[in-house]
């Protein structure tokens, strides 16, 4: 599981500017993955909803 950088104990906003790249670009990378993630989540609730309504109709529900 990914640490998200606001529980840690970095500070995003010390160290060289080739830190705050490396850090500003971990935590872009982080936030795609998340919104990835959470997109999937949505996606295979909608399928398995659909199914399910399918099923209830087939059903006659």
């Amino acid at each position: 599981m990914v640490q998200p950088i606001s529980s840690s104990n970095i500070d995003p906003t010390s160290g060289t500017g080739d830190v705050k790249t490396a850090i500003a670009v971990k935590m872009f990378q982080e936030m795609q993955k998340s919104q990835e993630i959470a997109g999937s989540i949505i996606q295979d609730t909608a399928e398995i909803s659909q199914e399910a309504m399918d099923a209830c109709k087939a059903e006659g529900c």
